[in-house]
């Protein structure tokens, strides 16, 4: 294209919908407005009704919202309870040492890892012996050992990785801790049972926990020692962050200390204190719903109460939790008022038929003219747009009985029929960016980096000659459709048919930035793709089709070349001439796939090239250095042939140097172990040849190609 050609922009470019309306969007304003004419008074009516039922339904919400807490909150604490009760149980009184027995150590850690709540696992004797193994922060275990009958008393602290390796063991013998002075401890052994702590904040997660204990007697009715579990208590607060509690409502737990022991943002129920973690209480969350809400339920006799905060009303409710849970908590639910809508009563019944009777007639009258207006016109549009993006193989059916409607849908179809016939003989891509920019196809061209390519089949005029021109043809035409179908699919344009040979282009009529690579893997594919014909066509009784080609990457003008009633896009330029001799030169070098040194540097190290000669084609005095392209770097390339590639280049290099020693036997020893491969054979006689009979000082080593 010429630039001129380029600035010119197609009237349809022109914004279409601009100040216009779809027929579907006029369709359901004007449903939209007759809904919003009847309904609105209905809606008014309804809610001025359903205001005197909001304390029902927020009281069966708090009721759900409770009860799912509730069960929350057992199925959270009551695993550790029966555990702790279930080891104690377990655990065998006549035999039991906390200091001897390594198999309660690999029980608890066990155990901690069973449960995801689990922080610590606490185990303590008479003597003051002691066993805690502990969950850190990064997924490790620490088990603290204290060993009051060693002499000295011993403190050990072995530490084991996330997969219970032990890493390190540190031993002490400064030993202050007493279990049996700790709260778990003492109200277990007093109980003679099952024991709850108060709620307290961890040291090691820093987050409120709660420790549940268990003692363990002998037949004599003697405390041998105490079980505990330390339960981390964070996980109730990030389930109530995930309670639906209307737009702007919340749940919270609290103890009879008034300390928040659970609440939907965690961080603020841990307060710090003279260097100290506390539990906050309900009036330091920062929440004054919460602290409304409190005050309220403490001035009433009433479980259920109103109450304001920030100029908002909310409905409040406080909850005990069952005895059976061992814990002195509430549930605190709080609601806004405005989130609610109660029974609909008579006017529920009134309102639903009169919105039903409106929805069903809005809905048909909606469906009728969608399916004879929107729909119809809808699929013409979508139709067109894969006209516009050259995806002219779909069909549409219409079952509109308008008469406009079905004559625009035979004119797409007779544009896509027409568009179909006349891709079969331009470029494609070319085609679709005329249909898609709207550009006028003017005669003139410009300057491209293009990567160019060139095909030829070996002895064509021989194999001819012995066809038919009907064999021919048929051969011939399944040939040149399978190279056609591979260039494209590698987003190459095919810009002639030159007898048997193909001209190929990639970085236009839309840029590539990675043309030469595309081209490169066109080449190979139709590589591929002929060894697997070839094969066929010998089991049909047909001539294989060997084929040779050329790649060069470089400036070349391309744009629209001929008249103004007949104009082709194509190439032109020396860089088109010198794709074409590199395909020819595949026949000095008993190669099949030549590339210049541009494509092989544009291409990069995504391919496996091998460097074949310093070569000055038919007609240019500067030289290039040409490579056998030889395959994609991660395909299976057999080792022998990237042998050849590696040797070759080594090679080469003495033969360039006018080594002709080194180079002759570096080619010997290569053509010894590869005696097929053709241009170690070529370059062994050239070697041979120059080592009898030596060039001047005037060799550079270019090998001038003499023809086509």
């Amino acid at each position: 294209m010429s630039e001129g050609s380029q600035a010119t922009s197609h009237p349809s470019t022109a914004n279409p919908r601009r100040r216009s309306r779809s027929i579907r969007l006029t369709i359901v304003a004007a449903f939209v407005g007759l809904l919003l004419l009847t309904v609105t008074p209905i809606v008014s009516y309804m809610h001025y009704r359903n205001t005197d039922a909001l304390l029902e339904l927020a009281d069966e919400l708090m009721l759900h919202l409770s009860e799912a807490i509730i069960e929350k909150t057992a199925n959270y604490l009551m695993p550790a309870a029966v555990m702790v009760e279930m080891s104690a149980h377990l655990a065998e009184a006549d035999t039991f040492s906390i200091t001897d027995d390594t198999d309660l150590e690999t029980y608890a850690i066990a155990v901690l890892r069973a449960h995801p709540q689990l922080a610590m696992f606490n185990l303590a004797d008479e003597r003051g012996n002691f066993l805690m193994p502990k969950k850190m922060p990064d997924g490790s275990i620490a088990t603290k050992i204290i060993d009051r009958g060693a002499r000295p008393p011993t403190v050990t602290w072995k530490h084991r990785d996330s997969l219970g390796n032990v890493v390190r063991i540190e031993t002490t013998h400064e030993v202050v801790y007493d279990p049996r002075q700790r709260s778990w401890y003492e109200g277990a052994k007093k109980n003679k049972g099952k024991f709850w702590t108060d709620m307290y904040i961890l040291f090691t997660d820093q987050t409120p926990g709660i420790t549940t204990s268990y003692p363990l007697i002998n037949t004599e009715e003697q405390l041998l020692g105490v079980f505990g579990l330390d339960i981390v208590l964070g996980a109730m607060s990030e389930f109530l962050n995930t309670l639906k509690v209307g737009s702007n409502g919340v749940a919270f737990i609290f103890n009879r200390k008034n300390e928040v022991v659970a609440y939907p943002d965690v961080s603020r129920i841990v307060l710090e204190e003279e260097g100290k973690l506390r539990p906050a209480l309900i009036g330091e969350l920062g929440d004054l719903r919460v602290t409304r809400c409190i005050e309220t339920y403490e001035n009433s006799s009433s479980k259920r109460f109103t109450f304001s905060a920030d100029q908002q009303d909310y409905l409040g409710a406080v909850v005990e939790f069952p005895e059976t849970l061992g814990q002195d908590w509430k549930i605190g639910i709080i609601i806004l008022q405005d989130d609610f809508i109660g029974p609909l009563r008579d006017t529920a019944r009134n309102t639903l038929l009169i919105s039903l009777a409106i929805l069903l007639t809005a809905m048909f009258l909606a469906r009728a003219l969608a399916r004879s207006i929107s729909r119809p016109i809808t699929a013409l549009v979508d139709e067109a747009r894969a006209i516009q993006d050259f995806r002219l193989d779909a069909t549409i059916q219409l079952g509109s009985r308008i008469t406009e409607i079905q004559e625009l849908n035979h004119a797409l179809e007779s544009m896509k029929t027409g568009l179909s016939a006349f891709r079969k003989y331009v470029p494609a891509t070319l085609v679709q960016r005329l249909v898609q920019t709207g550009e006028v196809a003017r005669l003139g061209g410009k300057k491209e980096e293009l990567s160019i390519f060139f095909s030829d089949i070996v002895g064509f005029t021989t194999i001819s000659e012995n066809l038919t021109p009907e064999q021919l043809m048929l051969h011939i035409s399944e040939y040149l459709d399978e190279m056609t179908r591979l260039i494209s699919v590698q987003k190459g344009t095919v810009d002639k048919y030159i007898g048997d040979a193909i001209m190929a282009f990639w970085g236009a009529p839309v840029p590539q930035a990675d043309h030469a690579s595309l081209a490169c893997l066109a080449a190979l594919e139709c590589q591929r793709r002929l060894r697997e014909l070839n094969a066929k066509w010998g089991t049909e009784g047909k001539v294989p089709l060997p084929t040779r080609i050329g790649i060069h990457t470089g400036k070349a003008v391309v744009g629209n070349i001929g008249s103004s009633e007949r104009m082709n896009y194509s190439i032109l330029g020396d860089a088109v001439n010198l794709a074409s001799r590199l395909e020819g030169a595949n026949k000095v070098y008993g190669t099949f796939i030549i590339v210049s040194q541009d494509t092989h540097d544009q291409a990069g190290e995504r391919f496996l090239f091998r460097p074949l000669d310093q070569v000055a084609v038919l007609g240019k005095k500067q030289s290039i250095m040409i490579y056998e392209l030889v395959g994609e770097s991660g395909s299976e390339i057999p080792h022998g042939t990237r042998e050849i590639c590696s040797r070759s280049s080594d090679a080469l290099k003495a033969y360039f140097e006018g080594d002709w020693k080194k180079a002759t036997k570096q080619f010997e020893d290569l053509n010894n172990k590869f005696p097929d491969d053709a241009p170690t054979a070529l370059f062994l006689e050239r070697c041979r040849a120059m080592a009898k009979d030596p060039p001047g000082a005037e060799w550079d080593g270019i090998t001038i190609m003499e023809s086509k």
